[in-house]
């Protein structure tokens, strides 16, 4: 690993959950219920934060942000979740 790396990763999700926290909660302050746009993005987001083995905290903050949207889609975005 290259010095300095895992700073800046730790920056980068440091600011992707802030920036997800802010639009959702500057959307329901505006009356904002369920931002489809924002959830599509939201369900990418997370897609690429598992490929990416991004932090259990980066994931919870995306999938309580969609919950808080209305989305009640599995975790994968599509349908009711995984069978176990």
């Amino acid at each position: 690993m290259v010095e300095g790396w895992a700073d800046t990763d730790d920056v980068f999700e440091t600011l992707l959950r802030r920036t997800i926290t802010e639009s959702v909660i500057g959307g329901l302050d505006h009356g904002v219920v369920r931002d489809e746009d924002l959830v599509l993005r939201l369900r990418d987001y997370e897609r690429r934060a598992r490929a990416e083995q991004l932090s259990s905290q980066t994931l919870q903050v995306i999938t309580s942000a969609r919950r808080l949207l209305g989305d009640r889609s599995g975790q994968d975005g599509i349908g009711g979740g995984r069978s176990r």
